[in-house]
């Protein structure tokens, strides 16, 4: 019994190392309201969008990719768990490389059907997870399904979320439209530069991946179009590199930011910290 007693402690006390500090912003005032986002703002931009990661397929994504930024909204537990090792490896690596990072819920819920006390368990453990790979705690998400409703929007604005991201194109990878569907969408796109739009593909497909994406990109940059994260693309400053509590670690980045990109900072800047060290409370 009292070996089991000091387990259980020694479990709590690691669960509160790694918790993610609490900040949310009624912690200082009345919230804000997030605000739904579904295009671009800036003309001859275009941003696009992964859902439903970590899935096994970003490093293709990112050599796709090269030097431009794209978003990825993750879950925590729906094709794959977050914590797996090579999923934590790759989340680690786009955020190395620059990629914007958001939620999109702990189990791809439908957050119209979930009650209040739900939708807060489903950011909490996103929030966890965040804090406990990256040592950040992300301000943007995007609805599974772009369902939205009361509750959720209450959630957001609460828990200090600055946006709600739906999308203005598809590529209808999850519908299971095909390739040269996919292609036809990004075809479509390039004829209408230099019309801004956000374009919503899934991380877990492979031939999303590995067919569409570099198809998609050649066809967007022959058209004209600078390919950029969500952040940027709507055209707002990052204002908040010279906080002094910004960790170092992350000064770097928030630079780079500034300088290359001039993207808000989409990530919490009350809480940032060191990334954590693997435990027993890394699960789904």
């Amino acid at each position: 019994m009292r070996f089991s007693n000091i387990v259980s402690v020694t479990a709590v006390l690691a669960s509160l190392a790694s918790a993610v500090p609490t900040h949310r912003c009624g912690d200082q005032g009345a919230c804000p309201k997030a605000h739904n986002v579904d295009n671009c703002y800036n003309p001859k931009q275009i941003a696009l969008t992964f859902d439903d990661g970590p899935a096994g397929f970003e490093k293709d994504i990112m050599e796709a990719l090269g030097d431009k930024k794209a978003t990825f909204f993750l879950n925590g537990c729906n094709s794959q768990c977050i914590y797996d090792e090579e999923n934590v490896k790759q989340i680690r690596a786009l955020h190395a490389k620059g990629h914007t990072l958001g939620s999109h819920g702990w189990t791809h819920a439908n957050f119209s059907t979930l009650s209040y006390d739900q939708t807060h368990q489903e950011f909490e453990k996103m929030e966890q997870a965040f804090w406990k790979i990256l040592g950040l705690k992300p301000l943007y998400f995007r609805a599974p399904y772009g369902e939205t409703g009361d509750n959720l929007m209450r959630v957001l604005a609460e828990r200090g979320y600055k946006k709600n991201f739906l999308w203005s194109d598809n590529v209808g990878d999850a519908d299971l439209c095909g390739v040269e569907y996919g292609k036809s969408v990004y075809e479509n796109i390039a004829k209408t530069f230099p019309a801004p739009h956000m374009v919503l593909n899934h991380a877990t497909y492979e031939t999303t991946a590995k067919e569409i994406l570099p198809y998609a990109i050649c066809e967007l940059e022959d058209a004209g179009y600078e390919i950029v994260a969500v952040d940027t693309c709507l055209g707002e400053y990052l204002i908040h590199a010279a906080r002094t509590d910004v960790h170092r670690s992350h000064v770097v980045f928030l630079l780079v930011r500034l300088i290359g990109s001039q993207g808000e900072w989409p990530y919490d800047e009350h809480v940032v910290g060191e990334p954590q060290e693997r435990d027993e409370t890394w699960v789904c």
